[in-house]
């Protein structure tokens, strides 16, 4: 195993040669230096300590070359390394086994990390004038971020002067029911505005109407494009048509574009309204919610959490029990 982490060693220093040598020339630097001043402190001058570090640590240059050697990947001993290492693995499946679910683990966790950097900070976020689009979340004592309550959610979206819209969502889970049986999958619940908060227009039919949250109103969902590719084979007159979710029929009104994405809930399949509270959400006490704003124009970040704070200092007198401190 020895052979194969001097491999992993050589194709490493392949490619960051350079980052290599600094720290080399750093490190050996670091080295004379400290040997410098324990010979001043024996009394030496330091000249003389300075020459006699050289004369102990030698040819700096060559030092340098040596250390390439040692650790460099020199193309005549690549074979020779490849096929002892490959010997090594053979002796060790289990080994060899291991080492590879744990690179392509490393691997998979390093992509996916990167598809979110690149998603959230490289590129653009896929909405219309993204940098008017805002977090909303509740403070406490114990919570500097804590979710929102649908009652107190209710009060800011009603009596906020700086946001243009305000909505909420949360993650859920549905039994989709398919020819085979029942199976689960991800999906999430939204307030009526939420799709135009952040700016996405569907690729087919629509998102929801103003009012199509409210407890009583009709089963109805949007579909992601992935939803619509895998489960419903893409079939262009999907609009309309009925899909079992935990046993209730939703009429399907709508499918979101290919670049549609949102981080937060980046596995929903499907995404229906609030519709009814469930038991959380019929106490103000209880936070299942997750805000996202969009600012109106002129209104700066700031502007929109003072506003904010100053109708959770009302809500706190009008509920102490369930808002004060919030």
């Amino acid at each position: 195993m020895q052979a194969l982490s001097r491999l992993l060693n050589k194709l490493d220093l392949l490619f960051r040669r350079k980052q290599f040598r600094s720290e080399l020339d750093e490190e050996m630097a670091f080295h004379r230096a400290e040997m410098e001043r324990e010979l001043i402190a024996e009394g030496k001058s330091p000249d003389a300590a300075k020459t006699a570090s050289a004369q102990q640590f030698g040819n700096a240059t060559r030092l340098l070359e040596q250390s390439h050697e040692v650790i460099g990947f020199r193309a005549e001993t690549v074979g020779q390394d490849l096929r002892y290492s490959i010997r090594q693995l053979r002796r060790n499946p289990g080994f060899a086994l291991t080492a590879i679910f744990i690179l392509a683990l490393g691997m998979g966790v390093t992509v996916a990390i990167f598809g979110f950097v690149d998603a959230a900070l490289l590129e653009p976020l896929p909405y219309a004038d993204p940098n008017h689009v805002v977090d909303v979340a509740e403070t406490a004592a114990l919570f500097p971020r804590s979710n929102l309550s649908r009652a107190d959610y209710e009060d800011w979206k009603r009596q906020n002067r700086t946001l243009q819209s305000l909505d909420v969502y949360t993650g859920t889970g549905y039994l989709l029911s398919t020819p085979s049986g029942a199976i689960p999958v991800p999906s999430a619940r939204v307030s009526d505005g939420f799709f135009t908060t952040l700016g996405v227009k569907p690729l087919l039919g629509r998102t929801f109407l103003p009012g199509e949250d409210l407890p009583g109103k009709a089963k109805i969902v949007v579909l992601t494009y992935g939803t619509w590719m895998k489960r419903f084979s893409g079939r262009p007159n999907i609009v309309g048509q009925s899909v079992s979710l935990s046993g209730d029929n939703y009429t399907i009104v709508g499918v979101l574009p290919r670049e549609f994405s949102f981080a937060p809930n980046a596995t929903a399949e499907f995404w229906t309204p609030l519709l009814d509270k469930n038991g959380c959400e019929q106490r103000r006490s209880c936070h299942d919610l997750f805000g996202v704003g969009r600012l109106r124009d002129g209104v700066t970040v700031k502007m929109a959490a003072d506003d904010m704070k100053a109708i959770a200092a009302q809500l706190a007198i009008q509920y102490p029990g369930s808002n004060q401190d919030q």
